[in-house]
């Protein structure tokens, strides 16, 4: 597993304050490809990630960060991928312990927020309990003590998103990283947590701006969730 080659994936939004801060610190050397998937920036992302020879400058052609992420899976060629948010959310320092746990075999590995002494810096009181709750019901979907579902943050084999079955449970709207942990929990992937504060974020924009977005969100969530548990319970598949 030692060999495996992993590609990490960026989708910005008007991130060139984040980018500046966290870029310089990404070991670019553990990587096979860089992928930046930018949704049409304006604030010089695009200009600032041009003048990187090692990175692969993608224009995102629909609308959302599971497009994002839907997008960029279609064109990565590696086995497993890793997700980055560029607005200081997430810690370069720590893709290295990703990486080295799914050389070891782990087929999803998240940086979670909620494990040990790690926290949320970026939580409201209303996201918080989200992750709380929905982590809560992922968890008795499989055996794996799902702490952190909602993250961005996590590395996985691109098998997993791949699968027909999982495109089926994603069309229930933005829900690509719970369904992960949610469908993943459910399957049996071999699945691991490493602690990791979450940073104030930086700039950008985010989902957590815009109330009726979250509700949006919750309600997709909720209704993959029931899904799952028709399924593992009463084999209806719908």
């Amino acid at each position: 597993m030692e060999e495996i080659k992993v590609t990490l994936v960026i989708p910005t939004l008007n991130e060139i304050q984040g980018l500046k801060l966290v870029l310089p610190r990404i070991d670019k050397s553990i990587f096979e490809e860089i992928i930046v998937i930018d949704a049409q920036s304006t604030d010089g992302t695009v200009e600032y990630i041009k003048k990187f020879n090692d990175i692969k400058l993608v224009t995102q052609l629909s609308k959302g960060l599971t497009a994002a992420m839907v997008e960029a899976i279609e064109i990565v060629k590696t086995e497993y991928i890793i997700e980055f948010s560029p607005d200081n959310n997430c810690t370069p320092e720590e893709l290295p312990l990703i990486v080295d746990k799914l050389k070891e075999g782990y087929e999803i590995v998240v940086i979670s927020r909620y494990l040990d002494d790690a926290v949320s810096e970026d939580d409201s009181i209303v996201t918080g309990f989200g992750n709380w709750m929905f982590s809560k019901l992922i968890r008795y979907l499989g055996k794996f003590p799902v702490t952190d579902a909602l993250t961005m943050y996590r590395g996985y084999k691109v098998s997993i998103v791949k699968d027909p079955l999982f495109k089926k449970y994603l069309s229930t709207g933005h829900i690509f990283e719970p369904l992960i942990s949610a469908y993943g929990n459910l399957m049996n992937y071999k699945y691991y947590e490493i602690p990791g504060t979450e940073h104030k974020r930086i700039g950008g924009e985010a989902i957590t701006d815009n109330k009726l977005n979250v509700i949006k969100a919750g309600v997709s969530i909720s209704i993959v969730i029931l899904r799952l548990y028709l399924k593992k319970f009463f084999k209806i598949s719908i």
